[in-house]
C-alpha cells in the first residue's frame, strides 16, 4: 500500500484535493492525483456551509486530510514579552494578553510558541481561530466520514521553500494573490485579486520602507502576474520566480504544483513550528442542526454522493474564472481531476528554520444560517470597484466662486466710478459761480483674493505632503488608503506604520500648525477615503522631523 499523504485546500474561489507520494529524498513529495473544484466557498470571512458539505461529499470516506485555509480566517500576531521564563511568559499570555484580545479557549483554538529571545525579552507567536468558523468543516467531515488531521494558514504552508533572508512571498491560487513578509517567521499577510495586483505592489513598497533589510520578492504565480509586478516594482526589489513556468504545459500550473508539494514538505519537518489546529468531532448539536437543515432541502440538492464522470483524457488545469461548467451538472462548480503515475519528481528547493506570523484582525462571528434551496453555482471573482471620487471638482468650484466674486466687485466699482463722474459733470454745469477745489481721489485698486487667503484655497493636493500611518492590525491598510488618496489627485502621499499608541479606535488627522482647524482639509481627505476623520494635535510623535503637512492615523 502506498504511503500517500492528502492535502485539502479550501480558499475563497477554489478548492484543491491533492494526494502526494514521498520520493526517494527525505521530506520531498510528488503530486500523484489532483482535483480542482471551482466555486465560492468563503464569503465575508465565513464558510458557505452548503458548499462545504458538497465539497466534502467528494472526499474519500475513511481517509485523513490536512486542511489549509486562507490567512484572513485566523487571528495572528507577534508580541514582545519582557520575560524569558516559559512559566512567566505563559502567565502573561493567560492573565493579560489573551483577555485584552478577547481570546478564550471556550471560543477559540489558540496556539502560542516563542520565536526568539534577546536581552531579557521574548518574541512570542500567537495564532488562533474561532470554534464557530470551523463548525461547517466539522459537520462536513462527519457527513463524509473523513478525518481532518489539522488546520493551518496558507502562508505558513510554504515555509520550506523560503530563504532565510528577509523576503516577501506572493502566491497565486486561482484568481487570488496571497502575500506575506517572510523571515524567521511570517508577518504582514494580505490577500487580493489578480485584477488588483497594484494593491500588492503598494503593500510591498510600504513594507520595504519600514523594513529596509528585505532583499527579494519570491513568486509562485503565472507569468502575467510576474510581469505586472516587475513593472510596478522595478525600482523597489528584485523578483525571483520559484516555479518553472516552462512546465505549465503539464496538466496543472507549475506554481500550483510547487505550492502543494512544498506544503507537504513543510508539514513533514517537525522543526517548523507551523500552527496546526486540531479539529474536534462535530457536536451533537451541530450534527442535529445539519440534519434538520438537510431535511428541509429537496432530495438530491445537497450533499450529492455521486462523483463527476472522469474525463476521457487528462484535462489541463485552468483557473476558476475560465468556467468549465458542464451544462447538465449541478455540482459545486467546475471540477478538474488529474491522475499521475507515482514517479519521483524533482524535489522543491529551499530550507528554513524558525517561523512567525503577523497581525490580522480577528474574523467576525460567522452567520450559522445555511442556504437551503439554491444549488451552488460557479462564480467569478467580483472586481473591486475603486472609489473614483476626487477633490478636483470641489477645488474648481472654489476657484470659480472666487473669480466670479472678483468680477462682480470690479463691475460694481466701475459702475460706481461712472456714476460719480456723471454726477460731477452735472454739478459743474449747474454751479458756474462757485468753484471749489477738491483733492483728487484716486480709487483703490481692485484686489483679487489670493488663493492663500482662505483655508479652502490654501490646499494644493498636488503639493500637499501627507503621511498615512497604520495603527491597526490590518496588514497593508495604509497602502490601500494611499491608493484612494492618489486616485483623488494627492500626489505626495507616504504610507507606513504608526509609532504612537492610540487607545481609542478612530481615524485621526494630525495637521501642522499651518493647517490647524482647516475644515476643507478634513473634507477633502474624508471624501477621498470615505472615512470619518477627527482632527487631533501632537503631530510630532508620528512626524518628528516635521516633513509632512499632515499625518493621517488609521486606528480603526
Amino acid at each position: 500500500m502506498l504511503n500517500t499523504q492528502k492535502l485539502l485546500y479550501i480558499l475563497p474561489d477554489v478548492a484543491y484535493i491533492a494526494e502526494l507520494l514521498p520520493t526517494k529524498k527525505p521530506h520531498t513529495f510528488s503530486v500523484q492525483t489532483f482535483r480542482q473544484i471551482n466555486g465560492t466557498f468563503i464569503d465575508d470571512n465565513e464558510f458557505i456551509s452548503e458548499h462545504i458539505f458538497k465539497l466534502f461529499s467528494k472526499l474519500d470516506a475513511g481517509e485523513s486530510y490536512t486542511l489549509i485555509l486562507p490567512d484572513f480566517l485566523f487571528t495572528n500576531t507577534i508580541v514582545t514579552v519582557n520575560e524569558t521564563s516559559d512559566v512567566k511568559i505563559k502567565q502573561y499570555l493567560k492573565t493579560t494578553l489573551l483577555p485584552q484580545l478577547t481570546l478564550d479557549a471556550s471560543t477559540h483554538l489558540i496556539e502560542t510558541f516563542v520565536l526568539t529571545e534577546l536581552k531579557g525579552s521574548a518574541r512570542v507567536q500567537l495564532s488562533a481561530i474561532e470554534h464557530s468558523i470551523l463548525a461547517p468543516i466539522k459537520v462536513g467531515a462527519y457527513s463524509a466520514k473523513v478525518t481532518i488531521v489539522s488546520v493551518s494558514p496558507i502562508s505558513w504552508a510554504i515555509k520550506s521553500i523560503v530563504s532565510l533572508e528577509p523576503s516577501i512571498t506572493v502566491l497565486q491560487i486561482g484568481n487570488t494573490l496571497h502575500s506575506a513578509l517572510q523571515y524567521i517567521g511570517v508577518d504582514q499577510t494580505m490577500q487580493t485579486t489578480v485584477d488588483d495586483t497594484e494593491v500588492i505592489a503598494e503593500t510591498i513598497k510600504t513594507l520595504k520602507g519600514a523594513e529596509p533589510s528585505i532583499q527579494t520578492i519570491y513568486l509562485l504565480t503565472n507569468d502575467l502576474v510576474e510581469k505586472r509586478l516587475a513593472e510596478l516594482l522595478s525600482n523597489t526589489l528584485p523578483l525571483q520566480q520559484l516555479s518553472s513556468l516552462s512546465d505549465d504545459a503539464e496538466k496543472m500550473p507549475s506554481y500550483v504544483r510547487q505550492i502543494i508539494e512544498s506544503s507537504m514538505r513543510t508539514f513533514s519537518i517537525e522543526d517548523y513550528p507551523v500552527p496546526r489546529f486540531p479539529v474536534a468531532a462535530a457536536t451533537d448539536a451541530e450534527v442535529a442542526s445539519y440534519k434538520e437543515q438537510l431535511a428541509t432541502v429537496p432530495q438530491g440538492e445537497v450533499m450529492p454522493t455521486d462523483n463527476l464522470p472522469k474525463p476521457t483524457k487528462q484535462a489541463e488545469l485552468v483557473a476558476p474564472d475560465e468556467k468549465l461548467l458542464d451544462s447538465g451538472d449541478e455540482e459545486i462548480a467546475t471540477e478538474t481531476e488529474i491522475e499521475e503515475e507515482p514517479e519521483v519528481k524533482k524535489p522543491a528547493p529551499a530550507v528554513v528554520k524558525d517561523v512567525n506570523i503577523s497581525q490580522f484582525t480577528p474574523s467576525k462571528e460567522p452567520d450559522k444560517t445555511l442556504t437551503e434551496e439554491e444549488p451552488m453555482l460557479e462564480t467569478t471573482a467580483k472586481p473591486i470597484i475603486k472609489n473614483k471620487q476626487t477633490a478636483a471638482p470641489m477645488l474648481k468650484m472654489v476657484f470659480i466662486t472666487i473669480a466670479a466674486f472678483a468680477v462682480t466687485v470690479a463691475v460694481g466699482i466701475g459702475v460706481g466710478l461712472l456714476f460719480l463722474k456723471f454726477t460731477s459733470n452735472s454739478q459743474t454745469d449747474t454751479s458756474p459761480v462757485v468753484v471749489v477745489e477738491e483733492p483728487v481721489v484716486t480709487p483703490e485698486p481692485v484686489v483679487t483674493p489670493d488663493p492663500d487667503a482662505s483655508p479652502a484655497a490654501s490646499i494644493d493636493v498636488a503639493k500637499f505632503k501627507l503621511l498615512i500611518v497604520n495603527a491597526t492590525t490590518k496588514a497593508g491598510y495604509a497602502g490601500t488608503i494611499k491608493t484612494k488618496l492618489t486616485d483623488a489627485d494627492f500626489a505626495n502621499v507616504t504610507a507606513g506604520n504608526a509609532k504612537g499608541e492610540y487607545d481609542k479606535p478612530g481615524t485621526y488627522l494630525l495637521p501642522s500648525e499651518k493647517f490647524m482647524k482647516n475644515a476643507e482639509l478634513l473634507k477633502l481627505v474624508g471624501a477621498a477615503t470615505n472615512l470619518t476623520i477627527t482632527e487631533m494635535e501632537d503631530k510630532d510623535t508620528e512626524d518628528p522631523a516635521k516633513t509632512y503637512d499632515a499625518v493621517l492615523v488609521l486606528a480603526e
